[in-house]
């Protein structure tokens, strides 16, 4: 009994060990409508060929426009990756097949490769591009939003330690985050 116990015991916190190395939290820098805030990449529900990245925000309204835009200061993006993208090859064969296009329900988004920078710390870091093709329209004729990530092979999990999310509209903003 105390041998099935403690296998238990044990399958418990390896799963609970690798479900948490599974999210990024991040820190989510000053901006124009906002004090701060938090970011959580999120990787779940693994498919054949690829997965669903889930990317949640929220952030603290700074003065009266961050007040009167209180319900856009919390979202969340789903977006299905390649499997490949779980590793740093997968950056690299995104380079050399250029940009694909990823999509989960109705939502659909372009994603191309950028280069390799030097970013917070990170040398030869690899920066993608996601632009949304689902909101595209005759006053967006590029997308409401866009963003960048930043992905390193150092950092557990899913390697991205920054990203910037780009807003479009008629209150134009971007929220920037980075690994805690």
């Amino acid at each position: 009994m105390r041998r099935i116990l403690a296998i238990c015991l044990t399958l418990f916190f390896a799963t609970s060990t690798f479900a948490n190395s599974e999210a990024l939290n991040h820190w989510v820098l000053d901006g124009k409508y906002h004090k701060n805030g938090s970011l959580v990449i999120k990787k779940h529900e693994a498919f054949e060929h690829d997965f669903l990245v889930n990317i949640d925000y929220k952030l603290k309204p700074k003065g009266i426009i961050g007040r009167l835009l209180k319900k856009f200061m919390k979202g969340s993006y789903v977006l299905s990756f390649p499997e490949a993208m779980e590793t740093e090859q997968g950056y690299y064969d995104l380079k050399n097949i250029g940009p694909i296009e990823i999509a989960n329900e109705d939502k659909v988004a372009t994603m191309k490769y950028v280069g390799q920078v030097d970013k917070d710390g990170y040398q030869g870091a690899h920066k993608v591009e996601i632009r949304s093709k689902s909101t595209v329209s005759s006053d967006y004729p590029n997308g409401k939003w866009h963003m960048f990530l930043y992905y390193h092979p150092s950092v557990l999990s899913m390697g991205i330690f920054r990203t910037e999310i780009f807003y479009h509209g008629k209150y134009n903003y971007q929220i920037i985050s980075k690994l805690r």
